[in-house]
């Protein structure tokens, strides 16, 4: 059976703590009781700060007498007091220790990741898995503590490689272990092998056709004005919309059908509308406008 991977962080406990003359001191006057509640409260200052004013919250929480407490903190040598806090220097080293081998497990974490994207990208546009020594490794490494986002720009990188040409050599095919040598990889990023190129990936030739389908359903939607017309039941209706739509425009009633806009056409010619029924509504609205 597989045993589940160990995810909670831990400290060392030496094996030798018993003997130390300030433990020795602790379990002559609150034996193994003392010397549980130490390590619990060795534990909880693993995860937490130790305010002097929270011992009432320990004792609480390991349920004994706040006294108890009180004398483990203060009696024995195992802690100091700075700035309200009690303090083990053990404790921070063991932090300390904890934190750098975080740092160096997530920089090896980043370096796996920059150097999957390099290959990934590398196969994809040369269709071969290059092939780096460690000087060129290093050489990378260093590359991504320089510049920002060099992985996010690691496939366009490659894609501009594949492209360079040098009219010098025309024969000659730049590759992963030229790019990597001699600050090729910074001239590339600072164009002087021309601009950096980039081949829209899958994801975004989809979400392009995806926008160009939204635009394309927006454009084929209905507009007010499509359904205001497909309103209209009559021929008085009909008169109505045509006259006050060419009202407000400056092409009013124009004298022959070809300034008619195209859309309103059909409709003309559902009701039998011609440009005299338009003029003799302008003529009727401006006689009605007269005082």
């Amino acid at each position: 059976m597989k045993e589940d991977k160990i995810i909670e962080p831990f400290f060392s406990h030496d094996i030798g703590s018993r003997q130390d003359s300030a433990i020795i001191r602790l379990l002559i006057k609150l034996g193994w009781e003392g010397y549980g509640l130490f390590w619990a409260i060795v534990e909880h200052m693993h995860k937490n700060p130790f305010a002097v004013e929270d011992e009432n919250l320990i004792a609480y929480e390991l349920r004994v007498e706040e006294e108890k407490i009180h004398q483990i903190m203060n009696d024995f040598g195992l802690f100091r007091v700075e700035e309200g806090f009690y303090i083990s220097d053990r404790i921070l080293r063991n932090l300390n220790y904890v934190e750098q081998k975080n740092e160096d497990k997530k920089q090896a974490a980043n370096v796996r990741w920059l150097l999957s994207s390099f290959n990934k990208a590398y196969i994809e546009f040369f269709n071969e898995e290059p092939i780096l020594s460690t000087q060129e490794i290093e050489a990378l490494k260093k590359y991504n503590e320089k510049i920002p986002n060099l992985r996010e720009k690691m496939r366009d990188i490659i894609y501009t490689l594949k492209s360079i040409k040098f009219d010098t050599n025309i024969n000659f095919k730049p590759c992963a272990n030229w790019l990597l040598k001699d600050n090729n990889l910074g001239r590339l990023l600072n164009s002087e092998f021309g601009p950096l190129k980039h081949k829209k990936t899958e994801k975004e030739l989809r979400e392009e056709q995806r926008r160009q389908r939204e635009a394309e359903q927006k454009r084929n939607e209905p507009t007010e004005f499509d359904l205001k017309m497909q309103a209209i039941s009559s021929r008085e209706e009909a008169l109505a919309f045509i006259f006050d739509h060419y009202k407000d425009k400056t092409l009013l009633f124009a004298r022959n059908r070809a300034m008619v806009v195209p859309t309103l056409r059909p409709i003309m010619e559902r009701y039998g509308i011609v440009d005299d029924d338009l003029r003799s509504l302008e003529r009727k609205e401006s006689s009605e406008g007269v005082c």
